[in-house]
């Protein structure tokens, strides 16, 4: 696991060993330069010693003939097979580990190599010989990957766009459109970032460049999802869905051996719930008791008004049931503190509370000597896991309602208390969550359940130069006109989105960069290629039923995961953010809702951000999220526009 880091265009004098630095924590085992004497191209890397830990396996890695160099950021799990291909077709070998095999394949197949490769990455290939760049980044888009067009001859790219800005020529210009999108829902939708001169390359796709500057980038994809039917007609369902069972409970174990190797200890990040308990237990068959589990607990004084579900006692009964060493860390950070450390290293304004976690417990692991953890992400969008899949089910009947009808009831809902404390509390917010969107179309209504915050609490928040830069865009709109383009049916464009929209922007998004910023590689077997392949054909009915979410995945993991865990409600994974905004954050949000830096920036309106705290604490709506996002979006823009992140860190 490591960091990458390029340009093309004039060379600037330290310019390539500056863009490391920045992201030193990805790798900090090594470090490397190549400048081509040649020609305009430059490449870094950062080195987290993963596999083959020699300095044989250091990058930028050469091709035997010189011709190709290589910078890449990942792991490719089925190295050992293609390597014994390779070396059938003639090609030898100087390493052991998989960049060498990865820059074989490349040299031998260019980016027809791409699909035969099962793993995460971000890659970059420089052609001496036709003088021409390659980028790539892995189908499911675990590993990040940011370029920006500074001019006809300059593309800077790396693994976080901090790096990026260590280039003195590029923009740090806010793209009013991402932002808010994050304040919608914590994360851009697209291609886009929330800086408008850096774009993301989408996952599974390539860019060519040469950098003569004659021709723009060429973007192409290798990879698409082709999702499975509706429902399961014409197939013996029963026998069928028992039998497919058992092959994925097969293919599953096989997933989890093939992300098990490395040279370094491996552990896994236990959180008591069914995708976290699964890969575990599997694990455990491989290595025993040398697998460390860590795992995160929220206290009780810290969760009265977030009601967020306890898992601790999960984690602790499975970790004692396999015999397991749990590492655990209480969720009591001074938030005040690390939040604006971790927007830093997050790169965008992405406001999910759940980084904290994420980052809290990674160092756990760090500090424990532990650097690759396994990791359940990706399985609520593989396998349907929201609460949102059964609830757009369950509320199917609302389309059949007179129009008169469902704005009634879609009224009454929003009466009820959005933000009070304790368990009936939760229950009410989740009511009104679902039935304030009964008047709506159904793509609309799932795009409304998937938001954090309603458009018309962030309109009210908004001043008139804000607004003006969206030009009537709302969050929902871009990822809206991207599902109602595709073909398939309902259920298919909702998992879509959650494939390709929330799932590498957002949950691998943060997993990345908060892992990253311990030096701590996380691997993500359930999105195994073999897995996600078997998984995309599943009919609907075999992912959800009536209130059973991930319904094939819990028949897989029956004997490998107690009952208790396989039936338990879906919780997330999350952080008490209402309780600090409440308290902790007190300061901090008086600072940037009222502050004369807000103010100068002219953002946010401060006397309606005010009304949205008041009407939260006094339970009459949950704008929490949008407080925080609010907060988060401040101190972005005070560590990336204000400052240079590149140069000034928090």
């Amino acid at each position: 696991m490591c960091g990458i880091a390029g340009y093309t265009g004039e060379r600037i004098p330290g310019l390539t060993a500056r863009m490391n630095r920045v992201q030193r924590h990805r790798g900090p085992d090594g470090d490397g330069v190549f400048e081509d004497p040649r020609a305009p191209l430059n490449l870094g890397h950062v080195r987290l010693s993963i596999l083959d830990l020699t300095p044989s396996a250091a990058q930028p890695m050469h091709s035997a003939d010189g011709r190709y160099v290589l910078s890449y950021n990942g792991e490719i799990y089925n190295f050992r097979e293609l390597r014994a291909q390779l070396e059938a077709k003639g090609r030898t070998f100087r390493s052991s580990g998989d960049t060498e095999v990865l820059l074989q394949g490349l040299a031998e197949e260019g980016a027809a190599f791409l699909p035969r490769l099962n793993g995460m990455y971000a890659l970059a290939l420089w052609d001496r010989l036709t003088g021409s760049l390659l980028l790539a980044r892995d189908p499911i888009g675990v590993k990040p990957l940011y370029y920006a067009q500074i001019d006809p001859r300059t593309l800077v790219f790396a693994s976080e766009i901090k790096t990026l800005c260590a280039h003195p020529k590029l923009l740090r210009r806010p793209n009013f459109a991402a932002i808010q999108q994050h304040l919608s829902y914590i994360y851009a939708s697209g291609e886009h970032t929330a800086l408008q001169d850096v774009m993301r390359l989408p996952a599974g796709a390539t860019l060519q460049w040469r950098p003569e500057g004659v021709e723009p980038p060429r973007i192409e994809r290798f990879f698409d999802w082709r999702l499975g039917p509706t429902d399961a007609q014409g197939i013996n369902a029963p026998q069928a869905y028992a039998q497919e069972s058992a092959h994925l409970r097969d293919a599953l174990a096989t997933a989890v051996s093939r992300q098990m190797v490395a040279d370094t200890p491996v552990g896994s990040l236990l959180s008591g719930g069914l995708d976290s308990s699964l890969i575990t237990a599997l694990a455990n068959r491989d290595i025993g008791a040398a697998l460390r589990c860590f795992t995160i607990t929220t206290p009780t004084a810290e969760n009265q008004l977030d009601q967020a579900a306890d898992d601790a006692p999960y984690a602790r009964q499975l970790a004692a049931d396999l015999h397991l060493p749990l590492h655990e860390i209480a969720l009591r950070p001074k938030v005040a503190d690390l939040w604006p450390q971790l927007v830093w290293h997050l790169d965008e304004p992405l406001s999910d509370p759940a980084a904290i976690s994420c980052y809290l417990v990674s160092k756990l692991a760090r500090d424990q000597g532990v650097p690759v953890l396994l990791s359940g992400q990706g399985a609520d969008e593989l396998f349907c896991g929201y609460p949102r899949y059964w609830a757009m089910q369950q509320t199917r009947g609302l389309d059949t309602l007179p129009q008169s009808a469902r704005h009634l009831l879609a009224g009454a809902a929003r009466l009820l208390p959005g933000a009070r404390p304790g368990r009936l509390g939760a229950l009410s917010r989740r009511v009104r969550r679902v039935l304030s969107e009964a008047a709506l179309p159904p793509q609309q209504r799932f795009l409304n359940l998937c938001a954090n915050t309603p458009q018309s609490a962030m309109d009210a928040i908004y001043t008139r130069a804000f607004a003006d830069q969206l030009h009537g865009e709302r969050g929902i709109d871009a990822c809206y006109a991207a599902m109602t383009a595709r073909p398939e049916s309902l259920e298919q464009a909702q998992r879509w989105r959650d494939l390709t929209v929330y799932l590498p922007n957002h949950n691998l998004n943060y997993l990345d960069k908060m892992g990253m910023a311990q030096s701590i590689e996380a691997r993500v077997p359930l999105l195994d290629l073999e897995i996600t392949a078997r998984a995309a054909r599943y009919p609907a009915n075999w992912l959800v039923q009536g209130r059973v979410i991930k319904r094939i995945l819990r028949s897989a993991s029956q004997g490998i995961v107690p009952d208790a865990i396989i039936h338990r409600r879906k919780a997330g994974f999350g952080a008490p953010y209402r309780k600090w905004l409440r308290h902790d954050l007190a300061p901090m949000w008086e600072d940037v809702s009222q502050g004369e830096t807000a103010r100068t920036r002219g953002w946010f309106d401060p006397a309606a951000l005010a009304q949205a705290r008041t009407r939260s604490q006094e339970g009459v709506e949950d704008l929490y999220m949008l407080q925080w996002g609010v907060l988060t979006t401040e101190l972005w823009a005070r560590a990336f526009l204000d400052r240079n992140p590149a140069t000034d860190s928090p």
